[in-house]
């Protein structure tokens, strides 16, 4: 379809009697539908001509645009639909999967090239690879086996048995000593990467930049924690009772287990009970925005004092075993201390019983591995993980149907470091991305910084900290500075030293696999990191993932190289799509270190200039004038309600999305202005081609367009109601509306009357890191 809407509307193709669409510059600011004539060719002999460029690259991005425009629809009424509804009419949502996005498909074009790229992998090849491939293939083996072993007494034999059983499938279940129980439970997180009582992580110290800290987290739910404290939800806690209760009912019949179904059904419940005690003292997300309140250092002594129904000794001894000998001595941070006061007097209280609390952690464990279970475990399994978000990507969960998807995503989630070798190395124009992407980033940085110069509620010693923030900023780009294409030493024998024992591993044997894998990955990236330095230099996750991130503890932007397709880049596609895209992702990382969060944390990454109740490196006034535009942005957000969906909540949460909010408006306007320095200064002033097909719009207009696209995704809607209540990003069509409403400059390049819905007057908009006139 796409194709043959290209082929219609291109000027230079079709003869006399084809229609074409051109925009008309309205001097009465009249509506879109009248500033957009359907004309013939005879009839535009004066209307002005433009240069268009038939290359591949402006073909493919004209064709690719195409696919989510519908001309039918008044951009100054709604642009969302306007650049997306063609993509939504036709997108399928895959089997197994609860959405469908362009950039959910860019991933899966990644992972294919991952794929092919294996079949290259000799014995000569780096040590990397080669763990890599071994994985791979282990995955794939068990993945097309059509009749894979029942691993479920491997699961119980080498997981379940260190709680002593599951509770409610052990017949007189004579339970543990406390010290061996909490140890268990710290195991799973540093080994297995299963959170449960708690979900704790490894980063930088807030408080102290040269090292890393353990941060011990409040507990980890399955659900939304809002389905456990709101009524509601009660249908979807029915659903998921259900699917808990049949999963462990295969399990059970698995391993020969002799428990009644009804027995069975008990325990579950009493567990989900527990559950939801456990939701009702946790620290909602909207209210996990202040550092300062967030880093609460313990010592051993100390948190053996403020709770001591926990046992800290032996907890600590699991997670940390073979990484800190000396974790009696050091310092631990407690990052929600009301959580862990309210399971503590649980304990004490003898408001639960370890009974249940196994119960709890067991099945924590027995979800995460119930891919191994025969029968339907694997569909239930995903029924219930939907709802779940990957603890280092923070990203939904994705489950692939097809085996090449499934087990490079598998490899990219415990290797990532090998799936993005893997992946830039086969890129021969890679340094030459590189460098576009790098002056590009340089452009919007300077952008920014200018944006701020003209801030009324700011002063001279928080303007020059922003400066200072930005001088000290660490940009990775592409991948890890240790990436080596001729040389593997280091990658191979010193990062990568944990995974060496993949190699000897049986690849029929994917349970042992996956366990190894999951053990190397957590003494790589994260538990293991707490005896090392800190290194603000840490790429913090896969080259191969369509992602970038900010990372405020460590000042740092980074863009995996797989950022750099469509729909956000490409090397030979117009400047115009390429800093809408991979700029306005730069932009709004950038502005990350801005934001609500951002601005807590100093140039170097530690907690800033922190009063009594909090941190930051503005003085008081600016300070306020910081929250008055952050506030807007909150209110906006939530008043306007998007994305008006029907159903319990059909509102996104304007002050848990802020800070995504906050750096979609800086960010995109940064874009924009970068782009036009870079046709100013780098094409003296002379516009881009315009696309085949898409004449009638400038290239200001296809960078707007291009943003646009990039938020096209179709949803089921469990999935969109689990992103209103959890995600901190809005749905994609309040990313594109309600972002474009606070832009001037997007109102006045598609020449929108004022006080049309897309463009407000001035003073219903939010004002995001500038106060420029127009």
């Amino acid at each position: 379809m796409a194709e043959n809407l290209l082929r219609k509307t291109s000027i230079e193709e079709e003869s006399e009697s084809c229609h074409v669409i051109l925009r008309i510059p309205s001097t009465k600011e009249e509506n879109f539908n009248e500033a957009v004539r359907t004309l013939t060719v005879s009839q535009i002999s004066s209307a002005p001509t433009y240069a268009v460029n038939n290359s591949a690259g402006y073909q493919a991005a004209a064709k690719l645009l195409l696919s989510g425009l519908d001309l039918s629809v008044d951009p100054c009424q709604d642009f969302y639909a306007f650049t997306c509804n063609t993509y939504l009419k036709n997108a399928t949502i895959p089997p197994g999967a609860s959405r469908i996005g362009t950039y959910d498909q860019s991933q899966e074009l990644v992972n294919a090239q991952i794929a092919n790229s294996t079949e290259k992998i000799t014995s000569s090849s780096s040590v990397t690879e080669q763990i890599f491939l071994a994985g791979y293939k282990s995955c794939l083996q068990w993945f097309n086996d059509a009749n894979p072993a029942d691993m479920s007494n491997n699961i119980n034999s080498k997981l379940i048995s260190q709680l002593g059983g599951l509770p409610m499938l052990t017949v007189n279940w004579a339970g543990l000593d406390w010290g061996s129980f909490w140890k268990t439970v710290g195991v799973y997180e540093s080994s297995y990467g299963v959170g449960s009582l708690f979900s704790s992580y490894v980063s930088i110290d807030y408080g102290h930049k040269e090292k890393h800290a353990l941060y011990i987290n409040q507990g980890d739910l399955m659900l939304p924690r809002d389905y456990y404290v709101k009524n509601e939800y009660l249908a979807q806690m029915d659903n998921y009772l259900s699917d808990l209760v049949s999963l462990v009912q295969l399990y059970n019949a698995d391993i020969g287990g002799l428990v009644l179904d009804s027995d069975i059904k008990a325990a579950v419940i009493e567990t989900v009970q527990f559950e939801i005690r456990l939701a009702l003292a946790m620290v909602p997300d909207e209210l996990l925005r202040n550092y300062y309140q967030q880093y609460n250092l313990y010592s051993l002594d100390q948190l053996k004092k403020a709770y001591p129904n926990i046992n800290w000794d032996y907890y600590l001894q699991g997670a940390l075993k073979d990484i800190d000998p000396a974790y009696q001595q050091d310092h631990y941070v407690i990052t929600q201390p009301a959580f862990f006061g309210a399971l503590d007097s649980m304990i004490g209280g003898s408001r639960v019983n370890q009974r249940v609390l196994a119960n709890f952690v067991g099945l924590r464990l027995l979800t995460a591995y119930s891919d191994f279970i025969g029968g339907d475990a694997r569909k239930i399994s995903r029924r219930i993980r939907q709802f779940q978000v990957n603890p280092r990507s923070k990203k939904p969960i994705k489950f692939y149907d097809e085996d090449k998807q499934y087990c490079v995503d598998f490899m990219s989630t415990y290797m990532p470091y090998g799936s993005g070798f893997i992946y830039v190395k086969n890129i021969p124009e890679r340094d030459q991305v590189k460098a576009d992407v790098t002056r590009q980033t340089t452009l919007i940085i300077d952008a920014f910084l200018n944006m701020t110069k003209t801030l009324k509620w700011i002063d001279s010693y928080s303007l020059n900290n922003v400066v200072v923030k930005n001088q000290n900023l660490v940009k990775n780009i592409g991948w890890p500075w240790w990436f080596s294409f001729t040389n593997t030493n280091y990658m191979d024998n010193t990062y990568h030293v944990y995974y060496k024992n993949i190699l000897s591993i049986n690849q029929s044997d994917f349970l042992s696999m996956t366990l190894a894998l999951s053990l190397a990955y957590q003494q790589t990236e994260n538990f293991g990191l707490l005896e090392q330095a800190a290194d603000r230099e840490n790429f913090g996750g896969p080259p191969s993932e369509v992602n970038a991130w900010y990372i405020p503890e460590r000042n740092s932007i980074t863009f995996p190289y797989a950022a750099f397709n469509p729909p956000y880049y490409r090397f030979d596609f117009p400047q115009a799509f390429n800093y809408a895209g991979q700029g306005g992702t730069a932009g709004h990382e950038l502005t990350h270190g801005y934001d609500d969060e951002g601005v807590q944390f100093g140039p170097t990454g530690e907690l800033s200039d922190c009063t009594w109740e909090s941190c930051g490196w503005m003085d008081k006034n600016s300070t306020l004038g910081f929250i008055q535009m952050a506030q807007c942005v909150v209110s906006q957000y939530s008043e306007k309600c998007c994305p008006l969906k029907t159903g319990n909540v059909h509102c996104a949460n304007g002050a848990n999305t802020q800070g995504e909010n906050i750096a979609d408006l800086g960010g995109q306007q940064a874009a924009y202005k970068a782009y036009r320095t870079y046709i100013a200064v780098d094409r003296n002033g002379i516009e881009e081609d315009r696309l085949p097909g898409l004449e009638q719009f400038s290239p200001n207009q296809i960078f707007w367009i291009t943003y646009g696209y990039s938020w096209c995704m179709l949803q089921e809607t469990d999935n969109l109601v689990n992103q209103l209540l959890t995600n901190p990003h809005a749905p994609g069509s309040c990313r594109v509306n309600q972002v474009m409403q606070d832009i001037p400059e997007w109102g006045q390049d598609f020449s929108c009357a004022a006080n049309t819905p897309m463009r407000p007057a001035d003073d219903q908009r939010c004002h995001v890191w500038t106060d420029a006139p127009l």
